[in-house]
C-alpha cells in the first residue's frame, strides 16, 4: 500500500483525519491573539475538557469509541463556539505579514497536492480549524499531514530522503506570510528561502478550510540539482 494510499485510508475515517497523518512544528505560534480570543479559546478548552469526562460524556466503552456521538459532540462544539472563535482565528491572519506568491522564473513548482474533496473530508476540515490555536496552527498541521505524502508520491523521494528533510523543516525557522488571494480564496506562504510551501484555503463560515498544499522552490537551486 502506498503513502497516499495509507493516508487516504485513515482519512476515509473522518475522526481519525482529526489526529493528521504527521505533525513536525516548524511554525510559532500565538502573535495576533487578542485578549478577547484568548477568553473564547478558554472556554472552548474547557468544552473540550468534558469530553474526557467520562461521566459527562460517556463517548467510550473499553476501546470503542462512539462514532454517531462523537460527530455530534463535534457539531455541537462548533455550533456553540465557532463564531467567537473565528473572530480570534481572523485576528491571526490579519496579523500576518503581506508577500507575493512565488512564481516564474525565480521559482518553479516542484508539486502539487490537493487535499481530498469528499463530502466527509470537507466537513472535517469544517470541523478541524476549531482546535488550531490560530491560523499557524492549521498551516502547521496541513503541512505535517500533506507534505510527506507528497514527497513519498509526487516528488519520489525514498523514506530517509524525507527524514532528512522533516530534520531539516523541524531545526530551520521559516517565515510564514499571507501571499495571496482574495475574496473567499487565501494563500499563506511558510518561507524558507530557496523552498517556499503554500497554503491554499477556501471560505467556509464562519473560517476557512485548506484545499491545497504547493511546494515552490528557487530556480536557480532546481538548476544546481541538475
Amino acid at each position: 500500500m502506498t503513502a497516499r494510499a495509507t493516508c487516504g485510508w485513515v482519512l476515509a475515517g473522518w475522526v481519525a483525519m482529526l489526529m493528521g497523518c504527521g505533525s513536525p512544528d516548524p511554525i510559532a505560534s500565538g502573535e495576533g491573539v487578542t485578549p478577547p480570543a484568548a477568553n473564547a479559546r478558554a472556554v472552548f478548552d474547557e468544552a473540550r475538557r468534558e469530553l474526557a469526562d467520562a461521566g459527562r460524556a460517556p463517548l467510550r466503552r473499553g476501546m470503542e469509541i462512539d462514532r454517531d456521538a462523537l460527530h455530534a459532540a463535534l457539531v455541537d462544539l462548533r455550533a456553540r463556539h465557532g463564531v467567537t472563535l473565528a473572530e480570534g482565528y481572523a485576528a491571526s491572519i490579519e496579523a500576518l505579514p503581506r508577500g507575493e506568491l512565488p512564481a516564474a522564473p525565480q521559482f518553479s513548482e516542484v508539486a502539487s497536492f490537493s487535499l481530498p474533496d469528499a463530502a466527509a473530508a470537507r466537513d472535517v476540515e469544517a470541523i478541524n480549524w476549531l482546535f488550531d490555536e490560530d491560523v499557524r496552527h492549521t498551516v502547521q498541521r496541513v503541512v505535517g499531514t500533506y507534505l510527506t505524502l507528497m514527497m513519498v508520491e509526487d516528488v519520489g523521494m525514498t523514506t530517509e530522503q524525507v527524514g532528512i528533510w522533516m530534520a531539516f523543516l523541524r531545526a530551520a525557522k521559516p517565515e510564514l506570510r499571507r501571499c495571496g488571494g482574495q475574496g473567499s480564496a487565501l494563500s499563506l506562504c511558510v518561507d524558507y528561502g530557496a523552498d517556499v510551501f503554500v497554503v491554499d484555503l477556501v471560505r467556509q463560515e464562519p473560517a476557512w478550510v485548506a484545499t491545497r498544499l504547493r511546494w515552490m522552490q528557487a530556480s536557480a537551486v532546481r538548476a544546481d540539482d541538475g
